[in-house]
């Protein structure tokens, strides 16, 4: 069975892009995957401290706080749904939060090819959702800023705009 991991990064419970996402999950859950989802607005979480443990001590996230089972989950879900409005320019601030205790995610300095390589086990999939109240052709600079972080990762990435 497959593992769905929903990250709602609108302040919204209902908005757009959480609508979005949850026609995705309630599907999912329909052809028998199970779900997990994480409303980042409602959640108690810092952004990264840049301690740099999880890269000396470590190889997860140090702070304790509500994203704790939210980087976990990253690591259990085969599907991870990020999803978030265009707010000023860029993505919510709640998903600016998250993404930045994502560089847990990355093992810094490897023995492998590049300098960077993810942690997270291969073969994962990410869909990428953003709502906007704007024509098409803005905000593209969105996703050409975030594709390399989850590509990063190692997500085989989609984009729903």
């Amino acid at each position: 069975m497959e593992k769905v991991i929903s990250i709602l990064g609108s302040p919204r419970k209902n908005g757009t892009s959480a609508r979005i996402a949850d026609a995705f999950t309630d599907t999912a859950e329909g052809f028998g995957a199970s779900v997990e989802k994480f409303y980042l607005n409602g959640m108690t979480y810092r952004g990264c401290q840049g301690c740099e443990v999880c890269h000396t001590q470590k190889d997860r996230c140090v702070l304790a706080d509500d994203l704790t089972d939210v980087l976990e989950g990253m690591y259990e879900a085969d599907i991870a749904v990020f999803s978030t409005p265009v707010y000023y320019g860029d993505t919510s601030g709640q998903f600016k939060q998250f993404i930045d205790r994502t560089w847990s995610l990355v093992e810094y300095g490897s023995q492998s090819e590049s300098s960077m390589a993810s942690r997270l086990p291969k073969g994962k999939t990410a869909l990428f959702i953003l709502s906007q109240g704007d024509i098409a052709q803005r905000h593209q600079d969105i996703v050409a800023r975030y594709k390399p972080f989850l590509n990063l990762y190692g997500y085989d990435l989609e984009v729903i705009r």
